[in-house]
Parts: structure tokens; sequence; C-alpha cells
């Protein structure tokens, strides 16, 4: 549990509401998420699954759809929060051009990832690299997050709607505030002890820790990142690996 020492549940408010992209609600022992978004061209156009054994609702189904469904799918549900009691988490995507979306509000992007050959989410140029001294993490690097300034989220085209989907509920993580759980070399490739299963390790489930985190992120106006620990042999060992597994994808 990564929320040990925590007494209260977070108290969440936003100065200029307008301005924060993602905004959080605690209403009783409800949880309302509500996302304003925008999408890119490749995003709005339909998806196309390469894969036989692959079902897709319609053939109007867009990618940003396929977004969306796989945030909902994975973070809705009910939390037992250790200590507050029980949750019920509820997302709702508001689209650029909605006519909800209330005058003046900020959205982030989702957008089809360009050279990378997989999905992240990164801030825009003039937030890049000083989150390193405002966090001293690696992590923070590429994605100097705050709350009014969540990130792009840049995603990959997958051959399976499955894979779409729970990588869109992971980088949807990253623009609520958290950081990976898995040896990544900016983690100097340490995975946090006992988060095999979690969204931001595996793609697996949201864990009640996970969402624990993403209140205490819009409490604080801090992305909250899990444990690292430093040792040479692991990082030199991964590297190692890193490059080889460069060399054989050539």
């Amino acid at each position: 549990m990564f929320y040990k020492g925590v007494k209260k549940l977070p108290s969440i408010e936003y100065r200029s509401p307008l301005k924060a992209p993602v905004r959080i609600k605690i209403l009783g022992d409800d949880i309302l998420i509500t996302a304003h978004v925008r999408y890119d061209s490749f995003m709005k156009s339909n998806f196309k699954t390469r894969k036989s054994d692959d079902k897709v609702k319609e053939e109007s189904f867009t990618y940003a759809d396929m977004f969306e469904e796989g945030v909902r799918k994975a973070w809705e549900k009910d939390y037992l929060l250790e200590g507050f009691g029980q949750f019920h988490v509820k997302v709702r995507f508001i689209r650029e051009g909605d006519p909800d979306l209330p005058e003046g509000q900020k959205t982030f992007k989702v957008k089809k990832a360009g050279i990378s050959n997989t999905s992240f989410v990164s801030s825009s140029f003039p937030r890049l690299f000083w989150g390193l001294f405002l966090y001293l993490s690696p992590e923070s690097a590429m994605l100097n997050w705050s709350k009014y300034h969540p990130g792009t989220v840049n995603m990959k085209d997958y051959a399976r709607a499955g894979s779409f989907r729970r990588v869109s509920a992971h980088e949807f993580g990253h623009i609520l505030g958290i950081g990976d759980a898995y040896g990544a070399h900016y983690r100097f490739f340490y995975e946090a002890p006992d988060t095999e299963t979690y969204m931001m390790n595996r793609n697996g489930s949201v864990a009640p820790s996970e969402l624990m985190m993403v209140l205490q992120a819009h409490e604080t106006c801090r992305m909250q990142y899990f444990p690292i620990k430093i040792s040479p042999k692991r990082v030199l060992k991964g590297w190692k690996s890193m490059i080889s597994g460069m060399f054989k994808d050539r």
C-alpha cells in the first residue's frame, strides 16, 4: 500500500477549474473524474483491427471511442480504500466541440505517436526537462506533470483492440498524475514491489493504491511516483539488455 500514513481523504480543489483539463470530484462515496479531451485526425478515424479473432463493436467505432472505452473499462469500478471505506469511480469524457464543454475549458490532447514504437505521455516543449529539478526523478524529464498541465497522450496503433484499450487505460493513469511501476530504464530498471498486477506496471487492474495516488496528485498538484531503488549491478544489466534488444530488432 503506497499511501501509508495518510490520515484523511485528500481534499481536492481547483483555483482555476477551466485551466484543469481533468477534474476530480468526491461526492460521498462516489468519485467523478471528468476529462476534457481533444483528438487528432488519426484518433477520430475508424479503428482498423488486423486480427481476425478481434471483435470491434461497429465499423464506425473510432480510435477515440476505443481510447475512452479502455479507460472506462479499467478505471470505473468499486475501490476499497483502507481506512476510508468503499468508493465507486465514474469517468466522463467531454470532447472538444461537444456542447457540454464549458466555454474556455482547457483540454488535453490524444494523438497518434510519431516515430516512437511505443505509447507514452509527454509534456509540451516549454515544460520538458526542468521537471527533473522539481521532482528529482528521471520520470519527470519528459512528463513534467501538474493538474493544469497533464501532458499529451501519444498512442501507438495496435493490431488488437484489447491491446489498444489496455494501453489507453495505462496512459490515462499518467494523465491523472501517477508514474510507472515497471522496471523502465528511467526507473533504473527497478520494478516497484508488489505491483505485478497493477495498471501502471503491466497494464493490469487499477489498484486502490493507484487511485489514492491519483487523489493525492490532484490534492498536492504534484505527480505521484512509485518507489525507486538504485542498484549499479541491475542498471548495468538493464542497459546491456536494452542495447542487445536494439541490435536484434535491426
